[in-house]
Formats: structure tokens, sequence, C-alpha cells
């Protein structure tokens, strides 16, 4: 308990300082609604790690079935997926032919996704975390193809994919980091769950300056 404790409240603290950096740089009224989204996402992160820690100091067990940390952890691959297709896939795919390949490539991520899930799903016997956990997947699943599609698209004439090319390799590890978490967790492979753990830890806090620099070298 007291390692699920402590994991929890380091992804929290990760992604409480990244927030803090996002609220400082991404929330002035100059700076566009992508990176006010992604930080968002941070935010979420946050909130639902604080949930689960004050959730197992008050009451225990976290494993029995869907909680608020849960949905937290879905409004943040939501923000992630909203900032790349309704801010950004717009901008990078014209949906001509010429990208037809980029399109296929990029269900890659998605389908890894999948096959992460069939794991769980053989190796967790109770119906209900199948289910719930199942629902997440496809929701990381939407996520994952629009951040592995634009790290491998071709770049427009602004050269703005390149600049958030690091950004969405992130946001991928996330999604299988995310994914190896609840792997762990559930089958009670402790190595496996401290080692995502401590990923989406790292993920969380070196996200949005990864961002911040790729749109300032955007603007040079």
């Amino acid at each position: 308990m007291k390692l699920v404790i402590g994991l929890n409240l380091w992804i929290c603290l990760c992604s409480l300082i990244g927030l803090g950096y996002g609220v400082k740089f991404f929330f002035k009224r100059s700076k566009a609604l992508y990176l006010k989204m992604i930080t968002f996402g941070v935010a979420c992160i946050m909130y639902s790690r604080l949930f689960q820690v004050i959730y197992l100091t008050t009451q225990g067990n976290l494993n029995r079935g869907f909680h608020v940390g849960i949905l937290g952890i879905v409004a943040s691959f939501m923000f992630f997926f909203s900032a790349n297709y309704g801010q950004m896939d717009g901008l990078v795919d014209d949906r001509t032919d010429k990208f037809k390949a980029t399109r296929i490539y990029a269900l890659i991520a998605p389908i890894i996704i999948f096959l992460m899930y069939l794991v769980f799903f053989f190796t967790v016997n109770k119906l209900e975390i199948r289910i719930i956990i199942g629902i997440v997947a496809l929701i990381i699943m939407q996520c994952s193809y629009y951040s592995f599609k634009h790290i491998i698209i071709y770049d427009v004439e602004l050269g703005i994919i390149n600049s958030i090319k690091k950004y969405n390799i992130l946001v991928v590890a996330y999604s299988v980091l995310i994914m190896l978490e609840f792997i762990g967790k559930y089958t009670e492979f402790t190595p496996l769950y401290i080692i995502a753990c401590l990923g989406i830890g790292g993920v969380s806090l070196v996200l949005l300056p990864i961002l911040k620099g790729g749109f300032d070298s955007w603007k040079i």
C-alpha cells in the first residue's frame, strides 16, 4: 500500500510542477488554445493522482473497479486528443492522397495499445475491471493515433510539425506507460508497475517544457 501511495504521490508532484510551468507560460491571451488544452491535460493527471493518494490514505484499496482517478486519466487523454485532432490535424492533413500512407501507418500506435489491452484482458479475471479498462483503452487508442500521426506525417511549410514532434513522442510514451501501469497494477506485477509509474511521472514533468521548447524554436 505504501508503495502505491508513494508512486501516485510521485506522479502527482511531477504533474503539479509541470502544471505550474504550463500555467506560467501558456495561460496568456497571446498563447494558442492548443497549448492551454494540453496544460489542462496535465492538470487532469495531477488531480487524478491526488485523488488516488487521498483515497488510498483514507479508504484503502483502489482495485475494486471504477473510481474518479480513472476518470482523471481519461480526461487527460481527451484533452491531448482534442488538441491534436481539433486544433492541429486540419492544418497538417488536407485529406488528400498525399497523406494516405501516413494515415494508414498511424494505425500502428492504436494497434499496439489494443494488443496491450488483450494482454490485460487475458491476465485479469475480473469482468468489471476488463470492461472499465477496455473503455479507457479505446480513448487511449484515439489519442495515440493522432499523436503518432503527427510524429510521422510530412511537415507543412510553417514547420509546426517538427516543433511538436518531441511532445507527441512523449504522449505516445504516456499512452504505453498507462497501459503498462494497468497491467502491472491489476496483475500485481510490482516491477512493471513501478517502472510504469516512474515513467508517467517523468513524462508529466517534462511534457510542457518540451512543448514550449518546440514552439519557441518554431517561432525562431
